[in-house]
């Protein structure tokens, strides 16, 4: 089986299963269906995009080698810097977990502090430990970014939110 046959098999196993997310939806509620509709109307307009992309240009375009391009570019960047080639890589399987460690830390702040809390503790470590913004410009990203899920989720969706198993202990003191 080609490679252009495999990859209009799994398009094809995505449309049928957002098409499946529809049809269960209309069993929904309006305010049930508010998310997971939009997101499968979402996931079709990409998927035949997709399709189209892929069965339409030639094949010799869609040939790409993703790991060795990345690990050009990577030993490029290398040799810009003068640094040795991947003498100070990690090992793998301390990658992965230091990635299921940044996902746990993340589930832990949802059930102890709550989740517009957890969202804006989350966001604002990674952008002061990455060091990828400055400390005000870290701040005023991570408040955006929190203020937008509370507008979305408990403004507009009118969802309450989970409290954290702080809010009896704050709830007491206030």
């Amino acid at each position: 089986m080609s490679r252009l046959t495999q990859e209009n098999l799994i398009a094809a196993a995505l449309l049928v299963f957002f098409g499946g997310v529809i049809w269960l939806c209309q069993d929904f509620g309006p305010r049930a269906r508010m998310i997971p509709q939009p997101l499968a109307i979402f996931g079709i307009i990409l998927t035949v995009i997709q399709i189209a992309w892929q069965n339409l240009r030639s094949t010799d375009e869609l040939q790409m080698a993703l790991f060795a391009s990345a690990e050009r570019s990577l030993e490029r960047e290398a040799a810009r810097a003068g640094a040795p080639e991947r003498a100070d890589r990690r090992p793998a399987w301390r990658q992965e977990l230091a990635a299921l460690g940044i996902v746990g830390l993340l589930i832990v702040l949802i059930l102890v502090t709550g989740i517009i809390p957890a969202v804006f503790l989350y966001t604002a470590g990674y952008f002061l430990l990455t060091r990828h913004y400055s400390l005000r410009a870290s701040l005023f990203y991570t408040a955006i970014l929190t203020t937008a899920i509370y507008l979305l989720f408990v403004v507009a969706l009118q969802i309450q939110p989970y409290h954290g198993m702080l809010a009896p202990l704050v709830e007491r003191f206030s």
